[in-house]
């Protein structure tokens, strides 16, 4: 959800005729499945990616972590600049950056290029997606904006069906010789395509008390990030030098200063950090962080060890997604009512339902397990992931005042994305270290293994921070929230 998306007021409203609006909320969704697609789809071709580019561990976790860091700390930011700036005009720049760096993506000859692209790729879908949720907020009315809002969940989840499968199948028939690089390229005259119907029919919107962004803010937890997620990823392929150490410790005072700037610049802070005097928000961010740090780290040296462990096509990779992502969508459906009656305790209960189901993957892993051996346990994961995603954004905000309510959307938003970056690294470097130089089948279920009970004890923390969240909801919070 963007950074605005539940302040806009309702007298920016700008009705279009009917027909318009609905070509732009087909325009709004086609860029939101682009960007939710580039998250999902990569992790298949990351096997295929490597041996193409000869890439190390190291660079298989950028092109991973890269887009979704990037994506983290320019959302709030671009938020703020389609608010001051105008929604369309930053829409349809970041679709355009959002198109090139796909290209570039495509067309990359080394892996510091791929990387590059991914991050810029990245950056552009922070400037694009924050303008989805807010346009459609400032250019539907009441009645319509419901409808709006679940069609864009349903995208979200049709994505995390799609992704893994449209890679599987894009590598499998290999599209006019082009291999992984089809995964980027198709995104090229699809943007091409969108933004021209866009500018015709996306109206402009801006917002009447827009917030100026905070750069300096941004710069300094890029900073801090940095800092710290550069030295975890390249450090082990450069044998840990002094140089990585001093690097993570130096990123301590840079997040100290972040807090300091973001105090004193109060409400226009990049996270103002008022937020955090609520226990359930606070709690509620640190479940969203920790709960996709788990995730991200456990898919990727998932996709690894099935294709390059246990010889698994992209395709058959691609499909043991499916039972994960019907899971899902099975619990995600009636989490409100359940949230409802229940309270805090599905979000406790989806985390240790899902930490249980991944420690069975742990056990059941071996050379030799087929799609059956795997689904059941997948099917229950993705029961656990809709218990903990559908209820978390409604329950870490449900005691935030409504005028910060844009604020707290995109504060918990980056959260995950930043969450899923560094899962990736810390996952990455475990799974990586324990693989050895010259990995077999076995070293590769034997790395499977030791990287993902991290991710089942993060899950056990997940379970217990989420008794730190509201005990119940309102149906009036659970409305606002969505």
């Amino acid at each position: 959800m963007s950074t605005s998306a539940l302040a806009t007021p309702l007298s920016e409203t700008n009705a279009t005729g009917h027909p318009r609006r609905r070509a732009a909320l087909a325009v709004l969704m086609i860029a939101g499945f682009m960007d939710l697609l580039d998250t999902t789809i990569v992790n298949v071709a990351l096997p295929a990616i490597s041996h193409s580019l000869n890439t190390g561990s190291a660079a298989t976790q950028w092109v991973a972590a890269g887009y979704t860091l990037a994506f983290a700390v320019g959302l709030i930011t671009g938020g703020r600049l389609g608010d001051l700036y105008g929604r369309k005009r930053m829409f349809l720049l970041g679709m355009a950056a959002f198109t090139v760096f796909s290209l570039f993506c495509g067309i990359a000859w080394t892996s510091e290029v791929l990387v590059g692209a991914r991050l810029l790729q990245g950056l552009s879908a922070a400037i694009m997606i924050p303008q989805v949720l807010s346009t459609m907020y400032a250019t539907f009315p009441p009645s319509e904006r419901a409808a709006a809002g679940g069609l864009f969940g349903g995208i979200a989840g049709f994505a995390s069906v799609v992704g893994p499968l449209a890679s599987g199948l894009l590598l499998e028939h290999d599209l006019w010789g082009l291999g992984w690089r089809a995964i980027f390229l198709v995104n090229v005259p699809v943007g091409l395509i969108t933004l021209v119907i866009a500018a015709a029919v996306v109206p402009e919107t801006r917002s009447s008390h827009a917030i100026k962004p905070d750069l300096r803010g941004m710069l300094l937890v890029t900073a801090a990030l940095a800092l710290v997620l550069v030295p975890l990823v390249q450090g082990r392929e450069l044998g840990w030098p002094l140089w990585t150490f001093l690097s993570m410790a130096a990123s301590l005072p840079v997040f100290a200063l972040f807090i300091y700037s973001s105090r004193a610049r109060g409400g226009s802070a990049l996270v103002p950090m008022r937020l955090f005097r609520s226990r359930g928000f606070s709690a509620g961010t640190a479940v969203a962080a920790l709960f996709f740090a788990a995730m991200a780290g456990f898919f990727l040296p998932y996709a690894l060890t099935l294709q390059l462990g246990l010889g698994y096509t992209p395709m058959e990779a691609g499909l043991t997604s499916l039972p994960f992502s019907l899971g899902v969508v099975l619990s995600v459906v009636p989490s409100n009512t359940l949230v409802m009656r229940f309270g805090r305790y599905v979000t406790t209960a989806g985390a240790l339902v899902m930490a249980a189901a991944v420690a069975v993957l742990v056990l059941r892993m071996d050379i030799g397990i087929g799609y059956w051996g795997l689904a059941p346990w997948l099917l229950l994961g993705g029961i656990g992931m809709g218990a903990v995603v559908g209820p978390i954004f409604a329950m870490a905000g449900a005691e935030i005042d409504g005028g910060d309510a844009g604020a707290a959307s995109g504060t918990i938003n980056a959260a995950d994305q930043l969450g899923s970056s560094i899962g990736i690294a810390v996952l990455g470097v475990v799974f990586f270290n324990a693989l050895g130089s010259t990995p077999d089948a076995a070293s590769y279920v034997g790395s499977f293994r030791s990287a993902t009970w991290i991710a089942v004890g993060v899950l056990v923390v997940v379970a217990l921070l989420s008794l730190m969240l509201p005990r119940r909801l309102t149906a009036e919070q659970l409305n606002q929230a969505h």
